[in-house]
Formats: C-alpha cells, sequence, structure tokens
C-alpha cells in the first residue's frame, strides 16, 4: 500500500494530500485502492478523471471545515462570485453542486447591455471588495477580460481549461477567469469555479511590482 493509503473498514482508500491529482499521480499511487479521498479544495486533471472512472475508483471528498470560537457562529468564507452573458445549465448545476460542498457564491451582475459594459460593471464590484474573486462564462472572454483589467486592482484571465485557470491563479493570483462558453463540459466548469475557489490571491511580488509600475497601482 501506498504511504498515503489508509484503510476504511474493507475499503483501501487512497488519502491525497496535495491540490491537484494528475494522471502520473494515479499510476504512481494506486496500488489497489478502491477510492480516493481529497482535499475540499483539490482539483482533478480530465486525464486523472478519465483514470478513475476507467478503474471504477470512487471519490470522496472531505468535508468543508470553518474555524469556530467558543459561543460564536462559525467564521465564515470568502464570498466567490460568478456571472453569465446567458444562461448556460451546465453552470446553474456546478454551481448547486459546489454551493452544497459549502462554497459561497452569489451572482455577479448580469448582462443587460454591451458585453463592454458587463465586464466594467463585474470589474467594479470586484475592486471594491464585494467578492474575493469572480468567474464569467460568455462567449467573448478576450473583450471582458480586456475590458476588466482597465479597473485598477483587476487580474482577468481568458482560460478554457482547468491547467489554464490553475496557471492564472498559481502565477498571477488572477481575481476574475472569464470562461469562453458554449464549449465546457460540466467538469471543467465546476473544476474552474473550484480552482478559483481554493486559490491563494496575494498578487506574487515581482508580478505585483511590474503591474504597479506600468499603470501605477498596487493589483494587490
Amino acid at each position: 500500500m501506498s504511504n498515503n493509503g489508509q484503510q476504511n473498514g474493507t475499503t483501501h482508500a487512497l488519502a491525497w494530500p496535495r491540490r491537484v491529482l494528475s494522471a502520473s499521480d494515479l499510476q504512481k499511487n494506486l496500488n489497489g485502492h478502491r477510492e480516493v479521498v481529497l482535499p475540499p479544495e483539490a482539483v482533478i486533471t480530465p486525464l486523472a478523471s478519465e483514470e478513475l472512472r476507467t478503474r471504477g475508483i470512487a471519490v470522496r471528498r472531505q468535508p468543508i471545515t470553518l474555524p469556530a470560537s467558543a459561543g460564536r457562529d462559525p467564521t465564515p468564507g470568502p464570498i466567490w462570485g460568478y456571472g453569465q452573458d446567458r444562461s448556460h445549465p451546465m453552470v446553474q448545476a456546478a454551481i448547486q453542486t459546489l454551493r452544497r460542498e459549502g462554497l459561497s457564491l452569489r451572482e455577479m451582475p448580469t448582462l443587460h447591455d454591451l458585453p463592454c459594459r458587463w465586464a466594467r460593471a463585474v470589474a467594479e464590484c470586484l475592486a471594491r471588495g464585494e467578492c474575493a474573486g469572480s468567474v464569467l462564462f460568455c462567449e467573448d472572454p478576450g473583450l471582458v477580460a480586456c475590458v476588466a483589467n482597465k479597473v485598477p486592482g483587476l487580474r482577468a484571465v481568458s482560460v478554457c481549461t482547468v491547467g489554464q485557470a490553475a496557471r492564472a491563479t498559481l502565477a498571477l493570483a488572477a481575481n476574475l477567469l472569464v470562461v469562453e462558453m458554449p464549449g465546457r463540459t460540466f467538469f471543467e466548469i465546476r473544476q474552474i469555479l473550484r480552482t478559483l475557489c481554493s486559490s491563494k490571491l496575494p498578487c506574487p511580488e515581482g508580478v505585483a511590482c511590474t503591474l504597479q509600475e506600468l499603470d501605477g497601482h498596487a493589483h494587490r
């Protein structure tokens, strides 16, 4: 059994401690396990997901726990935003799934006018601190990201895959991911949302300094 394995009754489970689970991780660590236990914020790559399905291995996520002080309610986590240029059923399904997992998700301003004005309205909400970050689903992600980045403090990135979302949050600490729709699967939508909601948002020092030099804003 792998060092990460643990026995749960008669079922051997692989307890995975890292933020990302890839197909190569499964190939190296699976040793007769019939279940994989993941942290609540962990991201499963598409190849790993296919590997799990092929092998018939169950996936279970650890429950989200929030710190609590004696005599007080648990400390609430950050609020994350999402928005759509029109209703996408798979986005709504993913939102419902993540809310059941305990994530606080609120809908951002909706598109009633030009996409550029929508992008500005969402970016200004984020700049005011109404949400820790947001994901937008739309037909023209390049335009929306470009306009949003004109608002001080915004780090918007257009993404299509879970891998691109992960890189954007790790390398740039993106606080706005703009996803091209339609064309994304339920799995991709859920994982992109989960990737942003599990990210650490402070911008890397070198990137922050460069952005500040370019336009005079801190971008932190």
